[in-house]
């Protein structure tokens, strides 16, 4: 009999005891009205020290039921939902038209109806409940439920949240509460195929994970949950699926035969960067009309393009012949060094490839090949702006100091980002100092990574369905960085599945590397979508100190327990296409060459006060000069010296002198 007067309820995260109030009066948390002295009431059964909100709801509050069928409102069913208290939320009460602020209602999702649990028109009578004969005491319902001997006609249930008919169903007919017998045998704990943990049955979502509510999907079937529906559930992992999924024994979702006969050969993201060139940028240009390069057909010396700007900030232009690199030199002091090709931004492991060594530029085989215009019949020539009528993109190559000057003020970055002088790619939305296509007629550049992207790939973000290259028709949220993707301005990867019809995915996050080595940590990083496998506590950016999604993308080591949002890394975030350690003369500002690098030497900026410790800036390249200048300072001088020299040569030109 104790244990009878105990609850769990789904608005507070603690079990609940029927006592009578012998203390002082108290608003009830459900209709804010007072509980007063010697009146039935729940409390929370926790002591002060553990649950010090002094919880207490009415015994008609607790009780009423969490779905009801109301003559008001006959289309759909009514919810009991709740917000926070300190939140005041108004309301207009459908049945009265009174305007309320109780923490329960009864509301519809889909019609917008909302009725006051205190309302006079709203009967909830508890007096002739008990009708009929007493068959299942259950404890997903406070009353008896009756067994429906013949199989009942279609109806919802409340269990599962189907409309399958044609089984014999229990009911309380007060309530017009329905769930199927099949429903209503479930074990309260169930070993399942797909996890490795026993799983416990909920009879609404629990309130604890509420605030994933809206974002968590089965990890079986991959659809949203409803929030009175029953769920299965790992607390430890927080794994969570429907009461049917877990029925259907040895399901694999990894065996559904694709749609598109080319999901076998799509490439599998993310990829090592020291992959890219070879598996994404290959076959970008064979599909342009390139072949696989024979290296003994190479010539051992090239040109790249090059500008006559002495200050130019385009690391893509060289202005000395590469040689071509067939063998690693065994006695080279700098062997161990990482070799970033200057096109792409990726690594270089091991020959061949074009080089010139005293300035450290290299350059792919493979990239030096590039296509120089992406054909009209390629789906990347469909992502344009709407005011772009001869739209085409073409790699950009040019001597010509004014499309350098050009360039240099097309970024579509403010002022305020101090990186205006560097290419910005319209798809990831990142700076590069690579190369890019762009298009004449209206500015936009993409660059080489973005560019060479198949249109279907497969991704560890979500290994049941390949992902399609599309331009989303209405905004969705990323699953890699859970940032906004915009409709008719970005271009992103979506599932092809209609099931998963809002699954997205950012074309920078799908490029992700797998693993990055950061100095806090001396494990490799992971990327993972979800590290809450045997992970029951929340996660926290080691940089920025927010509380990360269980479930979204992250860098995470399991055996330290350190997790970074993927934008929060400078080898993943704003700056992962740039390739540091270029040297620049700043005349009288300066009497020695600065390096373009993360700084590490000096907190602020010597030239503005601003902190330029662990972001990326320019510090002295003399190991005993301490001198350093913000990104923003650097790239400002270094522009408006580039504009001097471009306006002296124009005079030169014009006076003949």
């Amino acid at each position: 009999m104790e244990n009878a007067s105990i609850i769990e309820h789904f608005c507070h995260e603690h079990p609940l005891r029927l006592v009578c109030n012998e203390g002082k009066t108290i608003r009830c948390y459900g209709c804010w009205k007072a509980v007063v002295v010697s009146e039935l009431a729940y409390i929370c059964c926790m002591s002060d020290d553990k649950c010090s909100s002094k919880f207490i709801l009415h015994k008609r509050c607790a009780e009423m039921p969490r779905q009801i069928q109301h003559p008001s409102h006959p289309q759909h069913p009514l919810i009991l939902c709740i917000h926070r208290p300190e939140y005041k939320f108004l309301f207009n009460c459908d049945l009265c038209g009174k305007t309320c602020i109780n923490v329960f209602r009864y509301s519809c999702y889909l019609c917008d109806i909302n009725i006051d649990i205190s309302c006079e028109k709203f009967d909830m009578d508890d007096n002739n409940l008990f009708q009929g004969q007493r068959l299942l005491s259950h404890p997903c319902h406070k009353h008896p439920l009756m067994l429906q001997r013949k199989p009942a006609l279609i109806f919802s249930c409340d269990g599962c949240g189907t409309n399958e008919g044609g089984e014999m169903a229990y009911t309380c007919s007060a309530c017009e509460f329905w769930v199927h017998k099949s429903c209503a045998s479930l074990p309260m704990e169930k070993n399942v195929y797909h996890h490795h943990h026993s799983l416990s049955l909920a009879f609404f979502f629990p309130f604890k994970h509420g605030k994933y509510l809206r974002d968590f999907r089965c990890d079986i079937c991959r659809k949203r949950f409803y929030p009175t529906y029953w769920v299965y559930f790992c607390d430890r992992c927080r794994f969570f699926a429907h009461i049917k999924c877990t029925t259907r024994e040895n399901i694999n979702l990894l065996t559904e035969k694709e749609e598109d006969d080319d999901s076998d050969h799509a490439i599998q993201l993310p990829i090592n960067l020291s992959d890219f060139s070879k598996e994404v940028i290959t076959p970008f240009i064979i599909r342009h009309g390139g072949s696989k390069i024979n290296v003994d057909d190479m010539p051992t010396s090239v040109t790249m393009p090059s500008t006559n700007s002495n200050f130019s900030m385009l690391f893509n232009y060289h202005k000395h012949p590469l040689s071509l690199i067939k063998v690693d030199d065994d006695n080279n002091s700098s062997e161990n060094e990482m070799k970033i090709c200057d096109l792409c931004i990726t690594p270089i492991l091991s020959p061949p490839y074009y080089s010139c060594a005293d300035c450290k530029y290299f350059v792919h085989l493979t990239c030096y090949f590039l296509p120089k215009t992406i054909s009209d019949d390629d789906p990347l020539c469909e992502y344009r702006p709407r005011h772009c009528q001869n739209h085409k993109l073409t790699l950009y190559a040019s001597s010509e100091d004014k499309q350098f000057l050009f360039c240099w003020t097309s970024s579509s970055c403010s002022s305020e980002d101090g990186d205006k002088s560097l290419l910005f790619c319209r798809m990831c939305e990142k700076l590069t100092t690579g190369i890019v296509y762009s298009c004449q007629a209206c500015d936009m550049m993409i660059d080489v990574k973005c560019a060479s992207l198949p249109t279907i790939i497969k991704h560890a973000s979500h290994p049941s369905h390949k992902l399609i290259k599309r331009v989303p028709g209405k905004g969705f949220l990323c699953v890699g960085c859970y940032g906004y993707i915009w409709s008719d301005l970005d271009i992103a990867y979506c599932c092809g599945n209609n099931v998963c019809y809002d699954f997205w995915i950012h074309t920078g996050c799908a490029m992700l590397p797998p693993s990055i080595k950061h100095r806090w940590d001396k494990h490799p990083l992971l990327l993972t979508f979800d590290a809450s496998m045997d992970h029951p506590s929340d996660f926290y950016c080691e940089a920025c100190e927010e509380e990360m999604h269980p479930k979204r993308g992250m860098y995470h080591c399991r055996e330290c327990d350190q997790s970074f949002h993927t934008y929060c890394l400078p080898e993943s975030g704003e700056h992962r296409n740039i390739k540091f350690g270029r040297q620049f003369e700043f005349g009288d500002l300066h009497p020695h060459p600065l390096t373009y690098n993360i700084v590490s030497l000096k907190y602020t900026c010597d030239r503005c006060g601003r902190i330029a410790y662990e972001k990326p800036g320019f510090e002295c390249a003399n190991s005993n000069c301490n001198y350093a200048l913000c990104e923003y300072c650097g790239l400002e001088y270094l522009y408006f010296r580039t504009m001097n020299d471009y306006c002296q040569t124009m005079q030169q030109k014009k006076f003949g002198s």
